[in-house]
Parts: C-alpha cells; sequence; structure tokens
C-alpha cells in the first residue's frame, strides 16, 4: 500500500527531476541581462519560419525575372509582327502601283497599235489595189493575237481543288503550269482558232511559265481559278472533252477534286495580245 501512495505523492521519478534541475542551472546570462539558452538559440537561428521567409523572397524574384522575360519577349513578338505587317502592306501598295502602271502601259500599246493598224491600211490602200496584201495580213494577225476576234467557242474553267479536299501526293490537286499548257494545246488540237487565258490573248510566242509558285503568261502574273476561252467550230468543246486532255482533267476532277469545266458559248470575244512582235520585216516596193 505504500508503495501505491508513493507514486501517488511522486509522480516524476527523482532521476528525472534531478536531470531537470541540472540543465536549468546551466542556464547562462546574456550580456544585456537577459537569459538565453545555448540550445534554444541554436534553435531560433535555424527557425522553419525564417528559412521559409527567405525561399519565398527567393521565389519571387525567380518570379518577377521570369514575368519581365516573358514581358520582354512578348513586346518583341508585338514589335515584329507589327513590322511584318507594315511590310506587307507596303508590299501590297507596291504592287498595286505597278500593276496599275502595267495597266496603264498596257492602254497605251492598245492605243498605239490601233493608230499603226491605220496608218498600215491607209497605205495598203494606196498600193494594194485587189486586197490580197490585207487578206493575207488580217489571216495572220487572227493567227498570231495581234487583233481581237469573236465568234462561237468553248470557255475551260480549271481551278485548284479545295483544301478539304484530299489532294494527290504528287500536287495533283494544285494547278501548275504544265496543266494550263496541256489544256491549250488539247483545245488546239481540238480545232481552236484563238485562246486566251484569264483575258490574256495568246500567240505563237506566249510563254507559260511558273515562278515563285505563281504561273506566268507572257510574264504576267495569274491567279486561280484559270479561265481560257477559245474560239472554235461548234463542236470544239466536246471534241476537247473526248480527247486525251479532257479525259486526263475529267480524271483528276474525280480522283483529287480538282476544278474542271467546260461550257459551250455561241459569241465569245478574245482580245488582242498586247506584245505582238514583228522578228522579220521587209518594205513594200515602190508603185
Amino acid at each position: 500500500m505504500s508503495i501505491l501512495v508513493d507514486l501517488m505523492a511522486h509522480a516524476v521519478d527523482e532521476g528525472y527531476a534531478a536531470a531537470a534541475q541540472r540543465k536549468a542551472s546551466t542556464v547562462m546570462l546574456e550580456p544585456d541581462g537577459q537569459s538565453a539558452d545555448r540550445d534554444s538559440s541554436t534553435t531560433v537561428r535555424g527557425d522553419p519560419a525564417r528559412r521559409w521567409g527567405r525561399g519565398t523572397v527567393s521565389a519571387a524574384i525567380v518570379l518577377a525575372l521570369a514575368g519581365a522575360l516573358f514581358a520582354t519577349a512578348a513586346v518583341e513578338t508585338h514589335r515584329g509582327d507589327a513590322a511584318a505587317k507594315r511590310d506587307k502592306r507596303q508590299l501590297v501598295q507596291q504592287v498595286a502601283l505597278q500593276t496599275a502602271a502595267a495597266d496603264a502601259l498596257q492602254r497605251q500599246v492598245a492605243s498605239l497599235s490601233t493608230q499603226v493598224s491605220k496608218a498600215r491600211d491607209d497605205a495598203l490602200s494606196v498600193t494594194d489595189r485587189d486586197g490580197a496584201l490585207r487578206a493575207q495580213l488580217a489571216a495572220l494577225e487572227l493567227v498570231d493575237g495581234a487583233v481581237a476576234v469573236e465568234g462561237t467557242g468553248v470557255r475551260v474553267v480549271l481551278d485548284d481543288a479545295p483544301s478539304s479536299h484530299a489532294a494527290g501526293s504528287d500536287g495533283s490537286g494544285v494547278i501548275v503550269d504544265s496543266d494550263l499548257q496541256r489544256a491549250v494545246n488539247g483545245l488546239f488540237v481540238a480545232g481552236a482558232q484563238a485562246v486566251s487565258i484569264n483575258g490574256q490573248r495568246l500567240t505563237t510566242q506566249t510563254a507559260i511559265r511558273e515562278a515563285g509558285g505563281a504561273i506566268l503568261v507572257d510574264y504576267r502574273p495569274l491567279s486561280p481559278p484559270y479561265t481560257i476561252d477559245a474560239i472554235g467550230p461548234p463542236t470544239l468543246g466536246a471534241d476537247f472533252l473526248s480527247g486525251a486532255t479532257g479525259e486526263l482533267f475529267s480524271t483528276d476532277h474525280l480522283l483529287y477534286g480538282l476544278g474542271f469545266t467546260v461550257d459551250d458559248h455561241q459569241r465569245l470575244t478574245l482580245p488582242s495580245a498586247a506584245n505582238v512582235v514583228v522578228h522579220y520585216a521587209q518594205p513594200l516596193e515602190s508603185p
């Protein structure tokens, strides 16, 4: 029974109590008169709250630097986009100005050509009594595209396949210069007498080429859809479709979605060519 009473009266072991007293006796007095335990001071210097504060400051600095970098990159990107848009506007303006200048020169060439034709006819009316030379010149001008012509014919329209349509890996869904060359040759084989592409009259010296992704007809860039007007016999459209070229375009239309239409017209008007050059000529004999 005395053991139980002793346990109730002395809940803390005497050895633990003595150790606590010895630890308390080691407390030192700081110069300012405040007491501080060496171990407790060490604990304060390694306080997790202080470590957390320093980490927060470092993270804030890193985030601030990253934000500054992103802001600088965004500003530079915006400036680059603005410069690119400005350059594009300037190029578009230059293209528009040059195109307008070229159109004006073409109109001037047409006006001068009319004057030359009139002067030639006036001269021939004196020397060519029976009109044989004039008839020969009229036939040659029709073939060479020196004069505007009109008559029955056919209109062929070629266009790139829609972007949603699966085009061939070899570019079969895109119209290239060789496609226009093939179409023009097919029309002449079918009986065409005069041909124009997007209003550009073709001559015996016309070049159809591709440069930088654009198709050039007599060095003038064209854009799709490409409208090919041809004057010829009433059966021109049917003969073209039944030929090798028409069958090829029909197949490409079915396989790759290539735009291809052929329509007959009772009357088509083709303009004269703007750059007919005479390489060989000789003066007429004096009357």
